[in-house]
């Protein structure tokens, strides 16, 4: 299970699917209806996709364990 705290620290949210759209970070929601919210914007596409390889790897040092990731300010 993965929460992450938006990258303006106001919405702590739990996702399904994480996904670089541009210089976007998205979280897909799952629920009744399925929908997606801005997790951070960055000043690159290369600087998103970096934080999500952060993610990924957060995830793998913890397989099994719910935990919540706070998106970076840059």
């Amino acid at each position: 299970m993965l929460w992450i705290l938006t990258q303006n620290q106001q919405t702590l949210i739990h996702v399904q699917e994480v996904s670089v759209s541009g210089k976007k970070i998205e979280g897909m929601i799952l629920g009744s209806t399925s929908w997606a919210k801005m997790l951070g914007k960055y000043d690159s596409n290369d600087r998103a996709a970096e934080i999500l390889q952060d993610m990924m790897k957060t995830i793998e040092e913890h397989p099994n364990a719910t935990m919540t990731y706070r998106m970076p300010l840059q």
